[in-house]
């Protein structure tokens, strides 16, 4: 699936703008049988080890290259304020000055910014933008979020999206979900019943994936309703795959996993920075033997 992904992307799936002006929102590019088929060839070259040696990071900030089907190596850059990985780089307004100008245009604009700032710097993946909702005013990143709103920080997200895509670059909504404080982020358990988790905690990722049309999606480090992101099938797999029809990348924050068999079960594409867990030693047995895994509050 990450492969598949991947592969068109860089053929032909996100191209770069022509255009100096922010484009409109649009759908996602229509599938192509010619790309599917040359997807599908490079995939049917790939071992087994290749293939679970690609699903772990390396060097902090890349996608490992696979050489032997001439898959290059993809770069990732932190956000959302900026492409601020990779030496200086222009400052933009925080999340919560975009959000209260209540303009989709200029989220759009800033956007489109952003994507010429990581493509001058071979950035392939931007991470961001953070559309976690207030609801701890201590909350140490709440700057950098578009506020307490989920409508308003949906609309606001999906065009920045938009526009960081326009130019190559792939955005990378964050962090799915309920990651709403910093201290201890990791072993955070955060409850909640589906109407709230729909009606607060999910409306700006759903526009993120359904207007914006994100191309990957970043999963937080606590737990929700027993189970981490990371390896949590209802919001990965109930949710965003099934509910949303989302077609993109899921990938672990930095250090977020905790599982190979349960992230690779719970609809995690992709672990970051490197394979701790997700990688050939820890899952080929439980490939070849269909390994399921049991979470710790008892689903399958």
């Amino acid at each position: 699936h990450l492969l598949k992904f991947l592969v068109a992307c860089f053929v032909c799936a996100l191209p770069i703008a022509a255009q100096t002006a922010a484009p409109e929102l649009h759908g996602p590019v229509p599938d192509s049988p010619a790309i599917e088929h040359q997807i599908d060839a490079m995939i049917a070259k790939m071992t087994l080890q290749q293939k679970l040696d690609l699903i772990g990071g390396e060097d902090n900030m890349f996608i490992k290259a696979v050489p032997s089907i001439g898959f290059p190596r993809l770069k990732m850059s932190d956000g959302p304020e900026g492409v601020r990985t990779w030496g200086p780089d222009t400052a933009y307004a925080g999340g919560i000055a975009l959000a209260a100008s209540w303009d989709p245009a200029l989220a759009q604009q800033m956007g489109v910014s952003i994507g010429r700032d990581a493509r001058a710097r071979g950035v392939n993946f931007l991470l961001g933008p953070g559309v976690n909702i207030y609801r701890a005013a201590m909350g140490g990143r709440n700057f950098e979020y578009l506020g307490e709103d989920p409508f308003l920080a949906g609309q606001i997200a999906a065009p920045y999206i938009v526009g960081v895509q326009s130019q190559g670059v792939i955005a990378t909504v964050k962090h799915f979900d309920a990651n709403n404080e910093e201290f201890n982020r990791h072993n955070l358990n955060v409850e909640m019943d589906e109407r709230t988790l729909r009606e607060i905690y999910l409306p700006a990722f759903e526009a993120a994936v359904k207007q914006g049309h994100v191309a990957a999606i970043m999963d937080s480090y606590n737990l929700v309703n027993g189970a981490h992101s990371t390896e949590n099938k209802h919001l990965n797999i109930d949710i965003l795959r099934n509910d949303w029809h989302f077609h993109g990348i899921v990938m672990s924050d930095w250090d977020a996993t905790y599982s190979g068999v349960g992230a690779a079960n719970g609809g995690l594409d992709l672990e970051m920075p490197s394979g701790k867990f997700m990688n050939p030693q820890n899952l080929t047995s439980a490939v070849q033997s269909g390994q399921n895994y049991v979470a710790p509050n008892g689903r399958a």
